[in-house]
């Protein structure tokens, strides 16, 4: 294996892999399967769900971006990838609020809906948003721009319920987007791991991204490892779980590939039942 250890090292990491092709050939699985709602009840919740998406998105995936920004000490380079990263994020939170209203016009899904939050639980994970504002490198790992979102997003992209506008939104615009504004951070990502260690060493900065890192994936920072998100949506849209089988494989594969180290063991509490954890990756 290519040595990219240390700062300016070229990563090794690659989309085309034989884990994101495995996923994308499970997504690519499920679209003979989608289907549009069937009457009004199913309108009004696909769109209730698409409008407290987007809203999710705009206020925890850009809102953080923007915290860290105005918070933390990065050079210049690192604000444009976050302002182009908001940007990005931002239009794939305001394109699902669109979507929602085109399929349900009484209702305007820009403004928050709490019964909807409080009938199935989905409040915000307010221990997952403070990891994120709690310093920059906690921010980098515990946060959208570490790529988990390859493997675990086929859940949340997999609704089995949606309507052709929507579907190519996601084709067009959020999935053609997402790979190639987070794949051109993980350079800058690795560089300044190599920097925060030739600074204060490699145990202690490997400790600090472990922490984070675990702390991120028990506290709902991916809807696969989220009870109340993951199971309204394996009950309403039947959502796939079976791409947490390959988690770990690219947990592994994007460590080694991005940084030059492997992970800790991690164990996470709220793995979907229907899948057996590996057992190595238990602490």
């Amino acid at each position: 294996m290519t040595d990219i250890r240390g700062v300016g090292k070229r990563i090794t990491y690659s989309e085309d892999n034989p884990i994101t092709e495995w996923v994308h050939n499970l997504r690519k699985q499920r679209d003979g399967l989608k289907r549009e709602p069937r009457d009004q009840a199913e309108r009004e919740l696909l769109a209730r769900w698409l409008g407290y998406r987007g809203r999710d998105e705009l206020e925890t995936i850009v809102g953080s971006a923007a915290y860290a920004l105005s918070h933390f000490e990065m050079d210049s380079e690192w604000r444009y990838i976050l302002a182009e990263h908001m940007q990005t994020e931002a239009g794939h939170g305001w394109g699902y609020i669109q979507q929602a209203n085109r399929i349900d016009p009484s209702r305007d899904h820009s403004q928050p809906d709490p019964a909807f939050v409080e009938q199935y639980g989905l409040r915000p994970r307010l221990e997952h948003q403070a990891l994120m504002r709690r310093d920059f490198l906690s921010y980098l790992f515990a946060g959208n721009l570490w790529p988990y979102g390859h493997v675990t997003a086929a859940t949340i992209q997999s609704i089995l319920i949606t309507t052709p506008q929507v579907l190519e939104f996601e084709h067009r615009v959020v999935e053609a987007e997402e790979r190639e504004h987070h794949d051109a951070a993980l350079q800058k990502l690795h560089d300044y791991v190599w920097e925060l260690i030739e600074r204060d060493g490699e145990d202690y900065v490997r400790k600090r991204i472990a922490e984070i890192d675990a702390a991120a994936l028990n506290s709902g920072s991916r809807i696969i490892f989220d009870p109340p998100r993951r199971d309204f949506l394996r009950k309403y849209f039947n959502v796939p779980l079976e791409n947490a089988t390959r988690f770990f494989e690219f947990r592994e594969y994007l460590y080694l590939n991005v940084l030059g180290f492997p992970p800790e063991p991690v164990h996470i509490k709220t793995w979907p039942a229907e899948v057996p954890q590996p057992s190595p990756a238990a602490v």
